[in-house]
């Protein structure tokens, strides 16, 4: 079986929501700054990180770290 077919997502899209939720993770519980994450999980530049992630979680990783949302 393929991830598409078992996950739903595109390897790339699936790898991609997994970095995404790690980093919600090390944000919200770990209390790490977004701007020192982004590569650590592989992402090439902070903008398209922070596009991503509002995309997914609704919130910017600015917005998300200082009001707690989620943690």
């Amino acid at each position: 079986m393929t991830l598409t077919k078992y996950s739903g997502y595109r390897p790339r899209h699936w790898l991609q929501k997994k970095r995404l939720i790690e980093a919600h993770f090390q944000i919200t519980r770990e209390n790490k700054k977004p701007s020192s994450i982004y590569l650590e999980l592989g992402f090439e530049s902070f903008s398209h990180f922070s596009y991503v992630f509002k995309k997914q979680f609704g919130y910017s990783p600015k917005d998300i770290r200082s009001l707690n949302i989620g943690g």
